[in-house]
């Protein structure tokens, strides 16, 4: 994805800070002069309303997350690399480094997040795939430029992601309850469970009662949706290998519009938590990029920021 992804370095002349900004929880690892690690861990909802852009204080509230993980303050002294979700174009990533640089009091690198995957798995050159609370594929071409495929929100898009699996899930079942009654809908365990989940009776009360929430919290529901496949929900299996499918898809048109690399590395809450959607994911790519090869990571992200502060 980078142009390097450096080695982690056990101290060094300066604090090296690293943050993982995700849609559910920011991670924030801090290597002193002396190598010790201090990592903090908040609900990223106790700083950021809305989205991150949504109100200048989000920043001055991420700051003070990031300058508290030092006792005392100096969170924001080091060298600091933040990969934040949300920053998905250029003139955002622009914005968060001005918003950013002015807090901080040393050198800033501001990434999409994305893209501390390659520096954490240790690939110079890949396509991140992140797939939790949102889903979105990043490469980086020869010239540097960022290449991405979804990442538009749960609403409408994010194919894979937590949220969208449950949002499938429950169109699947309307289209199931049209065309062969609601009988048929309810047999299916997948339905079942949600409706199980949230407390209702029928497949068009369910409809009304996820429309009613934020997208986003649709996305706690989501282990119903492999519970119910490995129970034999045919439902369920044909909404995580369409998830799979444009997953894979996403990745391999990211590749063929000049995305460098041969690897793949996935991350976030489902992918990592879930085998067989790794599984079906590895079908997919066989199908759609063959020469790409599927990397979990299986480090935090924030290990790729860490790396990437080492060579500020």
């Amino acid at each position: 994805m980078l142009d390097a992804a450096p080695a982690p370095t056990s101290g060094g002349a300066s604090t090296r800070v690293g943050v993982d900004v995700g849609g559910t929880k920011t991670h924030v690892a801090v290597v002193l002069p002396d190598g010790r690690r201090l990592d903090t861990v908040v609900p990223s909802d106790t700083w950021r309303q809305g989205s991150l852009f949504s109100t200048p204080a989000n920043f001055d509230r991420l700051a003070a997350v990031v300058d508290a993980a030092v006792p005392g303050g100096g969170g924001l002294d080091g060298r600091l690399v933040l990969g934040l979700h949300g920053v998905d174009t250029p003139a955002q990533r622009d914005a968060a480094s001005a918003e950013l640089a002015g807090r901080a009091r040393g050198p800033v690198l501001v990434l999409n997040d994305a893209q501390l995957l390659g520096p954490a798995a240790g690939h110079r050159h890949c396509v991140a795939l992140i797939v939790g609370t949102g889903a979105v594929a990043v490469g980086t071409d020869a010239d540097g430029r960022t290449i991405s495929a979804d990442g538009h929100g749960a609403l409408l898009s994010d194919h894979g992601s937590a949220p969208a699996l449950v949002r499938e899930t429950v169109r699947a079942a309307l289209r199931l309850a049209d065309w062969e009654g609601p009988d048929a809908a309810f047999a299916d365990p997948a339905v079942r469970s949600l409706c199980d989940a949230y407390a209702v009776g029928t497949v068009q009360d369910l409809a009304l009662a996820v429309s009613e929430q934020r997208p986003f919290a649709w996305g706690v529901h989501a282990p119903l949706v492999f519970d119910a496949a490995a129970a034999g929900s045919s439902l369920a299996a044909e909404v995580l290998h369409g998830a799979a499918d444009v997953l894979a898809a996403n990745v391999a048109a990211v590749h063929r519009r000049g995305a460098r690399g041969d690897a793949v590395v996935a991350a976030g809450g489902v992918v990592t938590a879930q085998p067989l959607l790794q599984d079906l994911l590895r079908a997919g790519l066989a199908r759609h990029a063959p020469h790409l090869t599927l990397d979990v990571l299986t480090v935090a992200p924030v290990e790729g920021a860490l790396a990437l502060a080492g060579a500020l």
